[in-house]
């Protein structure tokens, strides 16, 4: 709570204080060690926000960024212009293990999610600083193997960005939080009797304040309409 971070000066970036605001508050979870979601609307700069994170904690180890194709390739442009202290990387069905063993401080690795499937071996050799899940309801099923992996991979802290952590159902927040703060919502069947059967079956109010109050630490969410000033 006492902590309070200054936005590198290697960001090349004059960020929004909205942005300021959400780089302070990824910082202090990582300071805890407590995995969040950054869950801005699509627009908001969820991107730059994060690399001011990944920034700040460069020395921690090397970052892995689990995202979309499409997505990955922006992750290379907006490093490239934002965070240039940064070195990043597009993972490739190519690389072997024995690239992975050369990443250190730095090194930002970006891999698809089907590829984390494809690799888990290697990648679960490897400890990573940061592990961020963009497009985070990718494993909104908890059950699928892509899911699973990423539960299973070595990293010190984790963040997830969607825009949409519960697309269909609390099941998928509750899976989202699996994979970047285990624990937080206990069993997925403690966590449907406590929340999700009173909440979606019963439009219980008292309950959906109660899961409100546990999320408010670890969920960030803006709309446009609350920064349309900025």
């Amino acid at each position: 709570a006492d902590l309070e971070p200054q936005v590198p000066t290697t960001l090349t970036a004059d960020l929004r204080d909205y942005q300021v605001d959400g780089f302070k508050w990824m910082r202090r979870l990582a300071e805890w060690g407590v995995g969040g979601c950054l869950a801005d609307d699509m627009g908001l700069g969820k991107t730059v926000q994060a690399l001011a994170v990944l920034l700040d904690r460069r020395e921690v180890g090397p970052v892995l960024v689990i995202a979309p194709v499409s997505v990955g390739f922006n992750w290379v442009r907006e490093c490239e212009r934002f965070a240039p202290t940064l070195r990043p990387i597009l993972y490739r069905d190519t690389d072997r293990c024995e690239f992975l063993k050369t990443l250190g401080p730095g090194d930002l690795l970006i891999s698809s999610y089907y590829l984390v499937q494809q690799h888990a071996d290697e990648l679960k050799e490897v400890t990573w600083g940061t592990l961020v899940l963009d497009e985070a309801q990718n494993i909104k099923n908890s059950q699928t193997k892509t899911a699973q992996v990423v539960r299973d991979l070595k990293a010190d802290w984790r963040l997830a960005l969607t825009g949409t952590p519960a697309e269909n159902h609390l099941g998928d927040l509750w899976s989202i939080f699996r994979g970047i703060s285990p624990g937080l919502f206990g069993s997925w069947e403690r966590f449907r009797e406590v929340f999700g059967d009173p909440i979606e079956k019963s439009k219980d109010a008292d309950r959906k304040h109660a899961l409100s109050r546990v999320l408010r630490p670890f969920i960030l969410r803006r709309t446009k309409s609350e920064v349309l000033k900025e």
